[in-house]
């Protein structure tokens, strides 16, 4: 079922006035959903739709999304035209050549999708990782100075780091990767191929995943039997004894993550965001008690978090889409030059 969200209409009125010029197209695609936005030249968006992710055919369906946003900026009365696309995508990403692959929660397949998309809907169109797009366009609104880690929380889960004013992407263009760092040697095995890599226990379908085992197991609690990520953390927020112990658990394992991110990379400020981060206080809440009992228990945690800013993203932030959206931009300025952050 597609969900379409319109701005209001008076905001809708005076963006229509001003907003003029180039627009841009922000595609974020994930494991589950894809949001496309549209913005000006002031960073502001204009439209937005939403649609469950076609992994088998994403070309064709993003492609789709772009013909339906210019379609939607006609008939709207916005001044301006479509002048690029930018999509954020997981995996590992050329983002010169618009060339995507290992995006397990993709299929992982390897597929131009930069160029296949140019080629269908006849504008420039370029890529980047997701939480790099959303971690570059994080930081440009920050100021300069604001170094940052982007924690993307969702159907995968991944980091997008800015260090020293540079997007960091590490010569094997896989830096961030933190989905796949080993949590529990003992444990699932990952869409990656390996056991217990941190998506297996704290990624939106591992939390779905242990509530619906709890249930079938006969745990009392108010969880059906299929219960989504969003549903526990309600219960937990509703007092439901075994979605506390279960979000919990979840707080543990990503505070044990961003507790490596800052050790390895060394920045004060770290954005949590994506679809499980829609939980808000019943996700910040158990993940500030779970690194405050880090805190109390080693001098040195309490040294790296007490210099930490924690922030969450509100819902409906769409980090990764407006990232792509500037990223097109940006890219469009330098005449199909380096990526965000690129030297």
């Amino acid at each position: 079922m597609m969900t379409v969200t319109p701005v209001s209409h008076a905001a809708s009125a005076r963006r229509r006035r001003a907003a003029g010029g180039r627009l841009m197209v922000g595609l974020d695609v994930g494991g589950t959903k894809t949001a496309c936005v549209v913005t000006d030249e002031h960073d502001e968006v204009l439209l937005r739709e939403e649609v469950p992710t076609q992994p088998d055919r994403l070309a064709e369906q993003l492609a789709g999304l772009v013909r339906s946003a210019a379609a939607r900026v006609a008939a709207s009365g916005v001044s301006g035209s479509l002048a690029a696309v930018g999509v954020a995508v997981p995996g590992h990403v050329e983002s010169e050549s618009g060339t995507v692959g290992l995006a397990v929660n993709l299929g992982g397949r390897e597929v131009a999708l930069g160029p296949e998309l140019e080629r269908s809907v006849g504008l420039p169109c370029y890529v980047e990782h997701d939480a790099r797009a959303a971690a570059a366009w994080l930081f440009e609104r920050a100021g300069a100075g604001r170094d940052l880690a982007y924690v993307s929380l969702g159907t995968g889960i991944s980091a997008g780091i800015v260090l020293d004013g540079q997007l960091l992407r590490g010569p094997n263009g896989l830096a961030g990767e933190i989905g796949h760092v080993s949590a529990d040697p003992a444990g699932r095995t990952c869409a990656c191929g390996l056991l217990g890599c941190l998506e297996t226990v704290a990624a939106g379908p591992a939390i779905a995943r242990l509530a619906r085992s709890a249930v079938a197991a006969g745990r009392p609690t108010s969880l059906a039997s299929d219960a989504t990520a969003g549903d526990v953390f309600l219960a937990a927020a509703d007092g439901d004894a075994m979605a506390v112990e279960l979000t919990a658990t979840v707080a543990e394992w990503l505070g044990r993550a961003i507790r490596g991110l800052l050790y390895t990379v060394g920045v004060r400020h770290v954005i949590i965001g994506g679809g499980v981060a829609a939980a808000g206080d019943a996700l910040l809440e158990p993940l500030l008690r779970a690194i405050a009992q880090e805190r109390a228990a080693s001098p040195l945690a309490d040294a790296v978090f007490a210099q930490t800013e924690l922030e969450l993203l509100p819902p409906g932030a769409d980090a990764g889409a407006r990232g792509a959206a500037a990223i097109a931009r940006r890219r469009l300025d330098a005449n199909d030059g380096e990526g965000v952050g690129e030297r």
